[in-house]
Formats: structure tokens, sequence, C-alpha cells
């Protein structure tokens, strides 16, 4: 099953230079305004912010609607003078909704649909030919969410829903042939509420690889709530096939995205908790926080010594991702934000250009392929060439 980009207001290549496509803003405004100003975290920065002075108003306003929104000469260098933006598809219904799986081999980008508008399924890009199919497994997958490619299999959580009877878990797919197989779906008989994301780590110099997952709560009725394991980050050791715990619930109100350094020394987890958005999963609005938590992995790849690299403007991060220059990418609310190993902000991937409701349907997943940046943009799918290789 393949699909062709639908009619759009949009053009397939997105036409302009970088001079055109770009909003370069000062980067003493992140943090220097005049004393006269206002703001909110359900608007973006550029879009939300209004100050005593018109200059700076028609600086933000202006960029609103551009593609990119650098705050430092390295997001510039990063975009190169020709950043191509091209929608490869674009529906009614949304579709690239998460995961985001780059498998090199293949050239390709594996997504899941949007688990908000109903059951999942996984879709395919095709790079070179820019072609769009449907996954067709061995056996039908049970909502699919997050996913990662590793040692030749592409893993998907699966979110638990006790209307259809689906217990939820991890899944494991080959890519050649879609055979699937259920990795985990319980700790001693209770079911997980929602697995979110997952990802694999290995042990430097050794074939020992371990999986993380994430647990968020989901209370909505989907579930019982009352029989589910505690939120927050498991592991799981295939060896000594033993899942535990790897964190408190109390670390991670709503663990969401995670993702391994490139060299797998430091694991990287989001918290989509704090003010009104903890409120959406029924808990109290100041728990946690919309932020971007580091760990080191220990010798024994446990995460340890926690500390917190970044909080999101709007809304919350979700999917994350490490570049080979060890920047950090996250989908916020404001767009796919890129910022420094230290936890500057370089630039944005404006949500207001990539999705047509940053607030009703932002950007949740995106994944690095290359040099290609692929923005699941719910009902727009999206690829941006740009001038660095972004992973190998």
């Amino acid at each position: 099953m393949e699909h062709t980009t639908a009619s759009s207001t949009l053009p397939r290549v997105v036409p302009g230079t970088a001079a055109g496509l770009i909003a370069s803003i000062d980067p003493e405004l992140t943090y220097l305004l005049p004393n006269r100003f206002d703001g909110d975290i359900f608007s973006s920065f550029v879009d939300g912010t209004k100050t005593a002075d018109s200059t700076i108003n028609d600086i933000l306003s202006s960029a609103r609607d551009k593609p990119f929104i650098s705050f430092d000469d390295h997001f510039l260098s990063l975009l190169g003078s020709s950043p191509k933006i091209e929608l490869i598809d674009e529906r009614e219904e949304n579709f690239a909704g998460e995961a985001g799986v780059w498998i090199r081999e293949r050239n390709e980008v594996w997504y899941t649909t949007w688990i908000v508008d109903g059951p999942t399924h996984v879709e395919i890009l095709d790079l070179p030919s820019r072609t769009v199919r449907k996954l067709q497994p061995s056996q039908p997958l049970e909502n699919p969410n997050g996913g990662y490619f590793h040692d030749g299999l592409v893993y998907f959580t699966c979110v638990r829903d006790d209307s259809r009877g689906w217990p939820g878990g991890v899944v494991s797919v080959e890519p050649n042939t879609g055979h699937v197989e259920t990795v985990l779906n319980s700790y001693f008989g209770l079911k997980f509420d929602t697995i979110d994301d997952l990802c694999w780590v290995t042990k430097a110099g050794t074939n020992e690889s371990y999986m993380f997952i994430t647990v968020l709560p989901f209370p909505h009725p989907v579930s019982n709530n009352n029989i589910t394991v505690p939120q927050g980050l498991w592991r799981w050791d295939p060896r000594q096939k033993l899942l535990l715990p790897a964190t408190s619930r109390t670390e991670f109100p709503v663990a969401n995205g995670v993702r391994p350094s490139r060299d797998h020394r430091s694991l990287w987890v989001t918290d989509f908790g704090g003010e009104e958005r903890s409120r959406i999963w029924g808990l109290p609005a100041k728990l946690g926080a919309p932020a971007v938590y580091r760990y080191d992995l220990d010798e024994d790849m446990w995460p340890v010594r926690k500390r917190i690299f970044s909080v999101a403007r709007m809304q919350a991060p979700d999917g994350i991702r490490l570049d080979d220059r060890g920047r950090v990418w996250t989908a916020e609310g404001e767009g796919v934000v890129v910022r420094s190993a230290e936890g500057r902000v370089l630039g944005i991937f404006n949500a207001h250009f990539f999705t047509r409701d940053p607030v009703k349907t932002a950007i949740v997943q995106f994944e690095l392929a290359g040099k290609t940046l692929v923005i699941l943009g719910q009902n727009r799918l999206w690829t941006i060439e740009l001038n660095e290789q972004l992973v190998q």
C-alpha cells in the first residue's frame, strides 16, 4: 500500500534560499526584555511574547511563520545556504505521529500513527523514492507507539487498551519479513499503564545490551488504573531475562521520550509534567517539570547521577535524539528544538510552519537520518535536507 502526496495548499518542495526561510533572533532576547512584557506557556516564544518595544514585537511576530528560527550561528551552519524542505505527504487525518525509526541499511524511516485518534499502525517512508507504505506484519500490532532499531530488529512499544483486550507491552519486528514477536507485556501479571518509548544501550567492548522503557500514566477509559505498574523508567536485560525498575515513579511523573547518547555513556529522558500539563495525566498541576534529564550510565549500565538539562518553553518535551556532535534535539510545543551539548538553544524547526496547529496537533516525534531531518507533523510528513551529517 503506497500513498502519494495529497492535494495541498503547500508546494511539495518549499522554494527559497536560507535567507528567506530563516528568522534570526538575537539570543539576548531569550533572557533580557524590556521591563514590561507578557508571555504564556501555551504559546511559542515568537507568538506569545509581547513587550513595550514595538521593534522587538515586530522581530518576534515576523518569525512566526518562518520554517527556521535561529538563535546561533551554529544553527545557520547546520542549515547551510539552501536547506531543502519537502512535503512528502499531507492528509486530512493525522497519520505521522510517533516513533520515527531510521533503518540505515534500508534507508527507511518507520513511524506510527497518532494514538489520540484511535488504534494505530506502522507506516514506512522510503527516503530514496519519497514514497510511503503501510507495514504488513506477520500478526496485527496492537497500538504500536514508540520505536527503536537495535541489532537488526525494530522494537515498538504498544499502548494498552482494555476496551479491546490489548494488554500493551513491547514487540519486535523483523524488517525483511515483518515477523513479529512479543518481548514483554507484564510485571508478575500486572499490566503496564502506558509504555510510551524505548531505547537500547550497549556496554562498551561487549555485546551486552539492555532495553529501557518509559511508562507513563494514561488516565482515560482505555485502562483501569487500579491494576497497573507504577510509571517511570524500567530496564529489560535480555540475557538474564530480568525486568526491573530503573527509577522510582517520583523521579518522572510523566516519563516520556528516552534515548542514549551516541557513545551509550549517558541516558536522556523527557518528562511531560509540570503546570497544566500534569493535569492531562490526572496528576497535580505542579508535579514534575516539562524538562529533559540526563543520567550517566554506570559500569553495569544503570542510570546514575541525574541532572536536569533543559526546560521546554511551550508545552513539554516528548521525542528526543542526540546527534553525532552531541547536540540534543527535542520535540516540544515550539517545534523541533536543537540545543548544544551545554544546553544552549541553537534554533528551532518551527511548529507554526510544520504542523497545522502547534497546540492541538503538536509535533511529538521526528527522526535524524544521515543528513536528513524527518518531521512527523501529524497530518503532514516532511523531510529537510541539511548541511551536516547528523548521524552515521
